[in-house]
């Protein structure tokens, strides 16, 4: 991490930390549901998965593109590597 960072973010108490982490992943999620929904709402942009040369466009495969990430059993919860006691995000 960056020294100037971690000077500010260390002297922080821990209830602050809490507020920061929850302001963070509130950002986080919002950009990534804006993005999302640029493609569902926009054919012109496609955003494809490509394996072996077949290409799946995931918005034609999902229903609500832009919140499956979101969800308590969304892309994010499942795929991202957290603590529950918020130790690493």
């Amino acid at each position: 991490m960056n020294k100037k960072y971690h000077d500010v973010f260390s002297r922080l108490d821990q209830k602050d930390k809490d507020l920061l982490r929850e302001y963070s992943v509130k950002n986080t999620t919002g950009v990534i549901f804006d993005m999302l929904k640029i493609f569902e709402e926009h054919q012109e942009f496609k955003f494809i998965y490509e394996e072996d040369g077949k290409q799946v466009n995931l918005v034609e495969i999902s229903e609500m593109l832009k919140a499956e990430p979101l969800s308590e059993y969304g892309w994010i919860a499942r795929f991202s590597k957290h603590v529950k006691d918020h130790e690493i995000i």
